[in-house]
């Protein structure tokens, strides 16, 4: 049957370039009357255009011999080239008669291989129809939640990290158009795209928070998303589904699903008038973290995109809050110290105010019938410079008794929290967990019956970095306070880490803390005095083998040093020694009547005795050097601020001193000489 179909297609080739051929044979027999006119046209004007020049040719005086070889030469030039240009043309027509052929060639074998495909495989994709249709009927519409693990069977919902989608839709891939997992690696088959299995399309209803998503319709950023990351729909393969994802009961999805007027992004916002920026105020639904979330007002508040970092863009709004100045649901935070009963020591305030200037007075009503709702108390008077008053903070029996604030010419109260803080010299933690020692606290705002002048306590460290105010605050109010910190991540700080921090991050530390520190420093100070203790075992030590090299030198010395000074005084006289002493007086600068007794081994102020084999002097031991004092392992107390931080613990004892070498003994006097015999 194949020979039989080539055979065909054979014959129909050899009747087509027949017919082709006879129908170029008819058009050039038509074509050739105006080929031969167009001719003689041509040679026409080839003549006279070689008449023209050669007359302008002549005009420039060139022997004649010269000129036929040139016109000779343009001949045969204009004769070759032209040979070939025909060659050419004859090589690129048939070369797009073979192309043509190819093509039609080609399609016709893809034309057979498309019916021969579409039969084979058509039973096998309706087969897969029908499977794709069991599973819809079994998944599709159903909530799931994705996560970036499996999730385990006795984990809830709600500790699940990932957004809330539906199952929209079950398919698969053909022969023509391969379906892939976004993401994932693709299958090839010899470098050819070949079907992924069956695919489950998840629709992204809400992000983690609960926030509902984005549809891509509505998105105008859709199209330039070139990761997954913003992509509203998610197509997983069937066999990696149970991993990814955990399909949900009907209680898990209700419980899932926020209420629909907390299901949009509210981003209340300030400024934005006249191209001025845009600055976020406050966001709703509450309770969410704006770590999570990329916040843009790049197009104007109008066109508010806000995008989750990892599940994508979601739906939101942005409500103007320019005409609310004061947010009276945002409790104002005072930071306070108790001076005295009438005196209040106001170090820092944070406040929720869109205005940039704020003013505030204080009023104490310590001792006082005047109520807080009376007419000296809510008065807002204007300062000397005309400025009116934002806030009054009012104290009564050493505590904030209320705090008012005025916004269009009215006057609220406002809620407050007073924040008492700890004494000076008393233990504190950080955010970071860390314990230190609070200094003295700065001066702020200090309501008092009476004016009184306090300290001003300024800080004089340096800021701990990576602390800030939590918030609005008087610019006068820097609010920052030292703090020596004696404890981080559970060791011993020494010496002591000094510096200052915000007001707001600082706690009194609890009884339990402070028991753990105290014996932690005890075990401290125990661990330092135990190595100073090895140190003046060591010193001991040192010194014992000092003394003891020492006393053998001395003794080695006396038994040799005598014979050779006795040799020497023997051939000497004392007058010799005299004048020796006399010039060695000059030089060292001692008396000459010490160095001719120390000499003759008398000592200063004694009498002189000098014979003949009479005993020598023993030297003076030899002078050791003095043993270098190690370094002391006890910590060295930090320099203390001047009347700032009381002393923690008495000063340590100071180290051992060098030990003194041993004294250098006088030598004992020689013998008496025996008397000459008669």
């Amino acid at each position: 049957d194949e020979e039989d179909e080539d055979e065909d297609e054979e014959d129909e080739e050899e009747e087509i370039h027949a017919v082709r051929g006879e129908a170029a044979a008819s058009s050039a027999s038509a074509l050739a009357p105006p080929l031969q006119r167009s001719a003689e046209v041509g040679e026409i004007a080839a003549s006279r255009l070689s008449a023209a020049q050669a007359a302008i040719t002549e005009a420039l005086g060139l022997p004649q011999e010269l000129l036929e070889c040139l016109a000779r030469w343009e001949r045969e030039q204009a004769a070759a080239e032209g040979q070939w240009r025909l060659k050419q043309s004859r090589m690129y027509l048939e070369f797009e008669e073979r192309k043509r052929r190819l093509q039609e060639q080609q399609m016709g074998q893809r034309k057979k291989l498309r019916e021969s495909c579409d039969a084979a495989l058509r039973p096998l994709y309706a087969e897969g129809a029908a499977v794709c249709s069991e599973l819809e009927r079994l998944l599709v519409g159903r909530l799931c939640r994705l996560c970036e693990h499996a999730p385990a069977a006795a984990v809830p919902q709600q500790m699940l990290p990932g957004p809330l989608a539906r199952v929209s839709a079950v398919s698969f891939g053909q022969f023509e158009s391969p379906l892939r997992a976004p993401g994932g690696p693709s299958r090839v088959l010899g470098a050819v795209p070949v079907s992924a299995g069956i695919l489950v399309t998840l629709s992204k209803i809400c992000d983690r928070n609960g926030i509902a998503m984005l549809p891509a319709s509505d998105d105008p950023l859709a199209g330039f998303s070139r990761s997954g990351r913003g992509a509203t729909e998610v197509k997983l393969p069937l066999r990696l589904l149970g991993a990814r994802v955990k399909l949900l009961t009907e209680a898990e999805a209700q419980a899932a699903q926020r209420p629909a007027d907390q299901r949009t992004f509210v981003v209340r916002y300030a400024g934005g008038e006249h191209g001025g920026p845009v600055e976020p105020v406050q966001i709703l639904p509450e309770g969410i973290s704006l770590a999570e979330y990329d916040i843009s007002f790049a197009a104007g508040a109008a066109a508010l995109r806000v995008e989750h970092r990892t599940d994508g863009p979601v739906r939101c709004r942005a409500e103007p809050a320019a005409q609310k100045q004061v947010f009276a649901s945002s409790p104002v935070e005072l930071y306070t110290q108790e001076v005295d009963p009438e005196t209040h020591n106001i170090v820092q305030v944070y406040f929720s105010d869109l205005r940039d200037q704020v003013a505030v007075d204080v009023l104490n009503l310590t001792g006082t019938d005047t109520a807080l709702d009376g007419p000296e108390t809510c008065s807002f008077e204007s300062d000397a410079t005309g400025t009116a008053l934002n806030y009054k903070i009012v104290v009564r029996d050493a505590a904030v008794a209320a705090v008012l604030y005025q916004e269009d010419g009215r006057v609220r109260p406002s809620p407050f929290v007073e924040h008492r803080l700890p004494a000076a010299g008393s233990f504190v933690t950080l955010p970071d967990g860390a314990l230190g020692r609070l200094g003295q606290l700065p001066r702020g705002l200090v309501v008092a019956r009476e004016p009184r002048d306090l300290p001003e306590h300024p800080p004089q460290w340096a800021p701990a970095p990576g602390l800030r105010p939590k918030g609005k605050h008087p610019a006068e109010l820097p609010g920052l306070v030292d703090v020596s910190i004696v404890q981080r991540g559970g060791a011993v700080v020494w010496p002591h880490h000094e510096c200052s921090v915000p007001v707001c991050a600082i706690t009194a530390a609890d009884s339990a803390r402070l028991r753990q520190w105290h014996a932690q420093w005890d075990a401290h100070l125990r661990a330092r005095s135990a190595e100073a203790e090895g140190l003046a075992v060591q010193i001991e030590e040192l010194l014992a083998r000092s003394k003891a090299a020492g006393g053998s030198g001395r003794g080695s010395s006396s038994n040799g040093g005598g014979k050779t000074r006795t040799k020497t005084r023997t051939r000497t006289t004392s007058a010799s020694w005299r004048s020796r002493g006399r010039r060695s007086s000059s030089r060292r600068g001692r008396p000459a009547s010490e160095l001719v007794r120390a000499r003759r081994g008398q000592a200063p102020g004694g009498s002189s005795h000098c014979a003949r084999g009479a005993p020598s002097q023993p030297p003076s031991p030899p002078r050791l050097p003095l043993p270098r004092p190690l370094p002391s392992l006890l910590p060295r107390p930090p320099p203390s601020p001047p009347a700032l931080l009381p002393p923690l613990l008495p000063p340590l004892p100071p180290p051992l001193p060098p030990p003194l070498p041993p004294p250098l003994l006088p030598a004992p006097p020689p013998p008496p000489r025996p008397a000459p015999a008669e």
